[in-house]
């Protein structure tokens, strides 16, 4: 009986062992989603409800990536811009195919020309802030779905200064229905094998105008950086 006992703890040993072994070595996410928009007060629960659909499909769509194996989804969104960039500063630098997606508000200072990304405890996240906080990347491309996100360069300029391959945004007012559908009919395309991304925003815009009669807003957009870039290779 002690015989027996003593081979099933090592069994269990070595069992624990050859699980750690086998566990990835790295626990940080090769890509991240920020449902921030659904956070404001200026948003009805069936458009919440939608958000959250479109997100949902995004998030399956970015896991038939060979080289994304985790998403982070922060379904509350990111509590200010300093949270938003610290957790892009977790991600997996290991591989050059990370993703961030955020929905959020969007706004600009006219007179600097400059595009920011809002919060929901009223920061704005500025091109400055991306300097000074944001860690070096090994590539990336960076999804910013909201009003003016690059109505000027600056942002976005910024985000590839840090790495990122590209940065796509919006250069006036988007609504934010078809803003949702439109981030999920991109990333249903851009994660088949050799897809840029230019040519999924086209697909998506489609998309859009199909299921809501319009689509000048989202098609009003601009990529900095490689616009031919493509997740999937």
């Amino acid at each position: 009986m002690n015989i027996e006992r003593t081979n099933l703890k090592y069994i269990c040993v070595i069992g624990i062992l050859l699980f750690l072994f086998a566990s990835p070595a790295s626990a940080d996410p090769d890509a991240i989603l920020d449902r921030s928009r659904t956070q404001f007060a200026d948003i009805d629960a069936n458009t919440i409800n939608y958000i959250h659909a479109r997100f949902d499909e995004v998030d399956q769509d970015l896991l038939l990536i060979p080289d994304i194996t985790s998403v982070t989804d922060y379904v509350s969104g990111s509590s200010s811009d300093s949270a938003f960039v610290a957790n892009i500063n977790a991600l997996d630098d290991t591989t050059n195919v990370n993703v961030v997606v955020i929905h959020t508000h969007g706004g600009t200072n006219e007179t600097l020309s400059a595009s920011y990304l809002q919060f929901k405890d009223s920061s704005w996240l500025s091109d400055s802030n991306v300097n000074n906080w944001m860690d070096g990347r090994n590539g990336g491309f960076m999804f910013a779905g909201a009003c003016k996100s690059a109505k000027y360069t600056d942002l976005g300029n910024e985000f590839i200064d840090k790495g990122f391959d590209t940065y796509f945004g919006y250069k006036d007012t988007v609504l934010t229905k078809r803003n949702a559908r439109f981030y999920a009919a991109f990333f249903d395309l851009a994660t088949f094998t050799n897809v840029k991304v230019s040519e999924a925003a086209r697909y998506a815009e489609d998309e859009v105008e199909d299921e809501f009669g319009s689509a000048d807003d989202v098609g009003n957009n601009r990529f900095i950086g490689n616009s031919d870039l493509c997740l999937r290779t």
